[in-house]
């Protein structure tokens, strides 16, 4: 399934795309395992495992670690197709799942994610890790698609500040320049997924629009790949001042 332009593109972009991986009856049946999370197991979350959106309805922006609270998510990281498809292009057998993640970006209410690199905040050494992410609803440029950098991901950890966006705490000071560094827009339909290396700069914009653009990210690490638990528990302490100012997760 990992065909060897598949690999050469995720190892030459930092990203790639695979075509409907998934079936049209499995996305129905995500779909509904996502609401019933959402309905049964959000309101049970502490902060740092769900992210609302700042707007009056306050819909889920993010969810993360959902494999540790029902097991459909963590029978999903095991797909084969989907483990071969990280196991090949982390030229790794010995793969694990570290996350199984939820990005709503609701109609109307998604908001931009600014520009960043995921190990800027994952610590992992080496960066042998990639989120493979399932497109739930059609991701077009207009309601948020993912962003990516083309090469990105060779160029190390950038330096990073703050952002104060609640589910994306750190952004890019400056992102690379775009003429050595071009975008690409990730544009999926339901079943499609794509690929991204742990240090892939990416970000996605508002969704203004009618259409809801869902998404469920898994993130595999290879053997090699070891995380700094000190940088770590650095990062769960800026985590910890930032939630004590957030709202409640019942508004």
């Amino acid at each position: 399934m990992a065909t060897k332009h598949i690999v050469q593109q995720y190892n030459e972009d930092g990203f790639v795309i695979v075509r409907q991986l998934i079936s049209t009856d499995e996305i129905a049946a995500l779909d509904q395992h996502v609401d019933d999370f959402i309905r049964d197991v959000v309101p049970t979350l502490e902060p740092g495992d769900v992210y609302f959106e700042d707007t009056p309805s306050r819909p889920v922006k993010s969810i993360f670690r959902m494999n540790r609270h029902a097991p459909y998510f963590q029978q999903l990281a095991d797909d084969l197709r989907l483990r071969d498809l990280a196991t090949a292009l982390l030229a790794d057998t010995n793969i694990t799942c570290s996350n199984v993640a939820f990005f709503g970006k609701p109609s109307g209410d998604g908001s931009v994610v600014p520009a960043h690199q995921d190990n800027a905040f994952q610590y992992w050494a080496p960066p042998d890790v990639l989120t493979v992410t399932i497109a739930i609803d059609e991701s077009t440029v207009d309601n948020g698609a993912l962003i990516c950098q083309q090469g990105s991901h060779r160029l190390g950890v950038l330096p990073h500040q703050p952002s104060g966006v609640m589910g994306f705490s750190m952004a890019l000071v400056e992102p690379p320049d775009l003429a050595s560094h071009p975008e690409a827009a990730l544009c999926l339909q339901p079943g499609d997924v794509a690929v991204h290396h742990v240090a892939t700069v990416h970000r996605s914009d508002a969704n203004l629009t009618t259409r809801c653009r869902r998404q469920l990210s898994i993130g595999y690490c290879s053997s090699r790949a070891q995380p700094d638990e000190a940088a770590r528990a650095e990062h769960r302490k800026r985590l910890a001042t930032l939630h004590a100012g957030a709202k409640p997760l019942q508004s």
